[in-house]
């Protein structure tokens, strides 16, 4: 080790108190490199990676197998296509994930609005999640129209997936 005013000090002290907890020796401890200064792009990677609104959601998707038939993603498709008949616009879907306590669904509309159904045993916990992209308006009254017409069907959505499909 080096003298006491050594501006690795801190790196030793953290070196020293890992040892004593974990009783063990390592010579290649004192030479490791100190990390890059990150960047700002680096740092949003890191968020990105890292963090997402329904943490406790994602991870029993993880760990959990989805339980989604052949025809249950089609099916699903077509119905929303139904009720946006008279509107003619165009949906593009994202895989319909189904668990044991879980229905995930979604997509994007007209390229503008992205929804997003999640569906839990409990009500209070399930909801429809809208994101526009930098060409939305809201100003426009048929996108008024389109997120009435997804919240309607996420009520018919939720009923159905949550009296057929999730465990109670």
């Amino acid at each position: 080790m080096s003298n006491i005013n050594s501006k690795s000090t801190p790196n030793q002290m953290r070196i020293l108190m890992k040892r004593m907890r974990d009783g063990n020796y390592n010579i290649n401890e004192l030479e490791k490199k100190p990390r890059k200064d990150l960047t700002m792009r680096d740092m949003l990677k890191i968020t990105r990676s890292k963090s997402t609104l329904n943490e406790d959601v994602n991870d029993e998707r993880k760990t959990a197998t989805n339980k989604k038939t052949v025809f249950d993603q089609s099916t699903e498709e077509q119905k929303m296509i139904n009720f946006f008949k008279d509107l003619n616009v165009n949906i593009k879907f994202i895989d319909l994930e189904i668990y044991d306590n879980l229905v995930f669904f979604g997509g994007t509309i007209a390229g503008v609005i992205k929804f997003v159904f999640t569906v839990t045993p409990d009500e209070t916990t399930s909801h429809v999640e809208f994101d526009y992209t930098d060409d939305f308006s809201p100003d426009n009254p048929e996108n008024d129209e389109i997120i009435k017409r997804v919240e309607m069907y996420y009520d018919n959505f939720s009923k159905y997936w949550r009296n057929n499909m999730i465990q109670q």
